[in-house]
């Protein structure tokens, strides 16, 4: 109900201040791009759409992630997008790899967590996890591209130190390698 210029209705005084009271400490929300968050939710593929991988709550992730073409890109809720821009322009060297061709999924993913925990712990800023575009799997769509995926969304990477990741450019291996920045 919205108060009338010059009404002396008591109700529309009440409802105004009740309105000012449940409002106070309110901030607007910022305006500007969105930004799906959470890991990828299973179902069909399609070009501009995150692939099916992920089994998480993208509630509860603590990246905001994007689907680019075949691949995904995250970014920790603290890390700026200007960051994440530099890491999918090739604008970091990768100072390690892990190639994981032909592992089967689940040691492909422990693979992955040794490998993030070592290289952070050895000071790495930024690695290339390789996983192939799953060409060569038994049924000829990828395995370890959406398994990485989804792990790089979820909680235990950010908890290994994952601060964002994205695809690889062309020149180090496109949709088939995946860039990770690591925090300090």
């Amino acid at each position: 109900m919205s108060k009338r210029v010059g009404s002396s209705d008591p109700r529309d005084d009440d409802e105004a201040r009740a309105f000012e009271e449940a409002m106070r400490g309110a901030q607007p929300i910022a305006a500007g791009p969105r930004r799906v968050t959470g890991a990828p939710v299973a179902g069909p593929s399609r070009p501009g759409r995150a692939p099916a991988a992920a089994t998480a709550s993208a509630a509860r992730s603590p990246f905001e992630t994007e689907a680019l073409g075949e691949g995904l890109s995250g970014r920790a809720r603290d890390v700026s997008l200007r960051v994440l821009r530099a890491l999918r322009n090739g604008e970091h060297r990768p100072e390690a790899r892990l190639d994981l061709h032909g592992q089967k999924r689940e040691a492909a993913l422990r693979a992955t967590e040794r490998f993030v925990s070592a290289s952070r712990q050895s000071g790495r800023r930024v690695v290339l996890v390789i996983h192939g575009r799953g060409q060569n799997s038994e049924d000829g769509t990828a395995v370890l591209r959406p398994a990485l995926q989804a792990w790089l969304g979820s909680a235990a990477a950010a908890q290994a130190g994952v601060m964002a990741f994205a695809p690889a450019p062309a020149r180090a291996g496109g949709a088939g390698a995946t860039l990770v920045l690591l925090r300090r």
